[in-house]
């Protein structure tokens, strides 16, 4: 029977164990996934700011073309 009770015992702590490593992979990756979204949404405006000065590039050169 104490054979028993400590084999239960162990086995708990290795629950307990698991379940704290599955909270923290859900941490890391929902960390994870934020960051990828950031990154994309950096490169969105990033794009989108370069098309903006680039368009604002060109109707200088034309407005200044036409002096």
């Amino acid at each position: 029977m104490d054979r028993n009770n400590r084999l239960q015992t162990s086995l708990d702590k290795l629950n307990k164990s698991l379940e704290a490593l599955n909270m923290a992979i859900d941490r890391q990756h929902l960390a994870n996934k934020n960051m990828e979204q950031s990154v994309k949404e950096y490169f969105q405006v990033k794009t989108y700011l370069e098309m903006k000065r680039e368009k604002e590039g060109s109707k200088e050169w034309r407005s200044n073309s036409t002096k």
